[in-house]
């Protein structure tokens, strides 16, 4: 009996001072600020006169200084619109410079006439120190039919945080 004690007591103490590790966990960092934030806004349309069709348009585009290697976490919001019904707007964020360059999956904005809000937000992992442009991009999705289809956006803002990796 006392044997099984012992040993139930032995486990315990083994589970608790051991630490846990976890499987499929997403990476994070922790204890660490950003040393940075870079910011651009706009209350106009963001996307120039002519409206986004099927060529990418580049929204945005900012200047981000890495002092040291770290994550950038960017953040891309914008209202978008359209007057009749088309195609889906894709929104993607990228990151280019110093020999570097990176671009996030593309995120599929509700097609239809009307005006959304949305944001986007990727992480660009253990990137070196040094200088680049961060910037969102948008396409139409799908085929144009029946003259100009494409969408406008307005009220664009990105944020860059630029989190050291130690």
């Amino acid at each position: 009996m006392r044997r099984t004690i012992l040993f139930v007591v032995v486990a315990v103490l083994a589970v608790l001072a051991l630490p846990v590790i976890g499987v499929g966990q997403p990476t994070s960092s922790h204890g660490g600020s950003p040393s940075d934030v870079f910011m651009s806004t706009t209350p106009d349309v963001c996307n120039g006169e002519e409206p986004v069709e099927i060529e990418p348009v580049s929204l945005m585009p900012t200047a981000v200084s890495v002092g040291e290697e770290s994550h950038l976490l960017a953040y891309f919001t914008s209202t978008w619109s359209a007057s009749h019904k088309r195609p889906e707007l894709l929104l993607s964020l990228q990151i280019e410079g110093d020999g570097f360059s990176e671009t996030s999956t593309d995120w599929i904005a509700r097609g239809g006439g009307g005006h959304y809000t949305g944001t986007v937000m990727w992480t660009f992992e253990d990137v070196a120190s040094g200088d680049y442009t961060v910037q969102a991009s948008a396409r139409v999705g799908g085929p144009l039919t029946g003259g100009r289809h494409g969408w406008n956006l307005q009220n664009c803002a990105l944020s860059v945080f630029v989190v050291p990796t130690a």
